[in-house]
């Protein structure tokens, strides 16, 4: 069995398998979804997803321990920072996001960072705390594309 370098304990809940935590090989663009992107290079990754597909991408930054999403669907595009759940218990980061207790989506309520008339602009204009975006989703796990 390899050795998982664990940042957060019991950051899923999955049930019957118990708490599930977050590694270090968590983060960034995952197996799958590089095969579908067909190139290992963060900005083709996104590029493919965001601009090609047109996906809302739902992560979690681990530096700030915040959930945000990019919201493709919308005119303009939105940036956000989604809300804390109020009544979160402290256990499971997954829970501690969505006013609602249901977990993050990508349709969740959040703080608007920016907005984006055209998506080729978010790869070279979008920094969160001054982090690019292309370093934020490196240390991002990705939790949905959809």
């Amino acid at each position: 069995m390899e050795n998982r370098h664990i940042i957060i304990e019991k950051f899923f809940n999955v049930g019957v398998n118990g708490d599930i935590s977050l590694a270090e090989e968590d983060l960034g663009w995952q197996k799958n979804l590089i095969l579908e992107a067909q190139s290992d290079d963060p900005e083709t990754c996104f590029r493919y997803f965001v601009e090609i597909v047109g996906l809302n991408i739902l992560f979690y930054w681990v530096e700030d321990r915040k959930f945000y999403t990019i919201e493709t669907e919308l005119n303009p595009i939105e940036v956000r920072r989604i809300y804390d759940n109020p009544h979160w218990d402290g256990e499971r980061e997954y829970m501690k996001a969505d006013k609602n207790g249901n977990g993050p989506m990508t349709s969740s309520a959040g703080e608007i960072l920016a907005t984006f008339d055209n998506p080729t602009r978010i790869w070279d204009e979008l920094c969160i705390n001054g982090v690019k975006i292309g370093d934020v989703l490196q240390r991002s796990v990705i939790l949905d594309l959809d």
